[in-house]
């Protein structure tokens, strides 16, 4: 039996991914700049943002209390009334629930300060100490394997799932059940060569399901 085989890679994938050290930047002192890694933006950005428009308000508040106050502008106080309620105030039953309420907010706004940014990329192995750091995301990962999977002879098309830990493979091919087992062998050391780009190298998995050459396009 014949198997499908795939046209040698062209286009976006066919150039060489590998990181080499002759794109390395420099500082002026001579010693090599590294990029920081890529990260999702913090949890505190948006309580900040909240919290800078309280403030703009409470600032707003206080200008026109000085403007009620000099005159310039006609109105009632809105700070003394307020501040001689809290002055005459005694305790009250709501106060405990309140008092743990706002524990429980200051808590979470102090562990969504302190909780570290989520990593977005995934770092690639360099040419050595001197190359700079690269990286990419999941899905680019994900991309270029399936790219990379789909010219192994035998595989009509591929699809990929990439996780920091794994990089599963799922190929449809029509190649005779007696083949899959050297399939499986070729497409997991084509898997595996874009696993090994990246430091701490997630395992391979591949799944193979049949497939209609005439249906999926496949060339024999």
């Amino acid at each position: 039996m014949t198997t499908p085989v795939r046209p040698p890679a062209s286009g976006r994938f066919a150039a060489d991914l590998s990181v080499t050290s002759d794109v390395a930047v420099t500082a002026g002192d001579g010693n090599t700049v590294t990029a920081p890694e890529p990260a999702r933006s913090p949890l505190a950005r948006w309580w900040t943002l909240l919290l800078g428009l309280g403030f703009l308000a409470a600032g707003a508040v206080v200008v026109r209390e000085i403007l009620v106050d000099n005159g310039t502008v006609a109105g009632d106080r809105w700070l003394t009334p307020a501040l001689d309620w809290l002055a005459d105030l005694s305790y009250r039953d709501w106060m405990l629930p309140a008092a743990i309420g706002c524990a429980v907010v200051a808590l979470i706004f102090l562990i969504v300060t302190v909780r570290p940014r989520a990593r977005t990329h995934m770092a690639l192995t360099g040419a050595g100490d001197d190359a700079p750091q690269v990286f990419a995301r999941p899905v680019d990962l994900a991309r270029l394997t399936t790219a990379t999977v789909e010219q192994v002879p035998g595989v009509l098309r591929a699809t990929t799932v990439t996780t920091r830990k794994r990089i599963t493979v799922t190929v449809v091919t029509a190649a005779a059940p007696d083949e899959h087992a050297q399939l499986i062998d070729r497409v997991t050391a084509a898997a595996r060569s874009i696993a090994d780009l990246v430091d701490d190298s997630p395992e391979v998995a591949v799944k193979l399901t049949h497939g209609d050459p005439a249906s999926t396009g496949g060339r024999s």
